[in-house]
């Protein structure tokens, strides 16, 4: 056996063992406890399902889960901004906005910066009565 040989089968397994991990982990966009129901009474509804976010029951946006020293946060694939009294701006040419969660698991609440305003959602509880 030479080096040469040697050498090309420690890289052949170690890409195997990478593909292997990559396929089964989990996705990073889901399983971190944000999914569920967030209400802001000037844009409406976001709800967050295993990476993929429905804005008024609408439109689907495809979304990461991320944290950074600011706490955890969304992060959609497109901006999406707030627009009050309307809903939301959907827009693939502007910079992404990160939406803020106040913990994880289970927020209660996901901040959307519009400028300089705020736009609080909280999380939609069902009451059973």
């Amino acid at each position: 056996m030479t080096k040469r040989s040697v050498t090309f089968g420690i890289i052949a397994v170690g890409v195997l063992l990478i593909a292997s991990l990559a396929i089964l982990l989990p996705n990073s966009a889901a399983g971190k406890g944000e999914n569920g129901t967030f209400v802001n009474d000037y844009c409406g509804t976001i709800t967050l399902t295993d990476g993929e976010m429905l804005l008024n029951g609408q439109r689907k946006i495809r979304y990461t889960v991320a944290q950074d020293t600011d706490g955890p946060y969304i992060l959609p694939q497109v901006y999406v901004g707030a627009v009050p009294d309307i809903g939301f701006d959907v827009d693939g040419t502007r910079s992404i906005l990160k939406l803020r969660l106040d913990r994880l698991p289970a927020p209660t609440r996901i901040v959307l910066h519009e400028g300089l305003t705020p736009y609080i959602f909280n999380r939609h509880t069902s009451s059973l009565r």
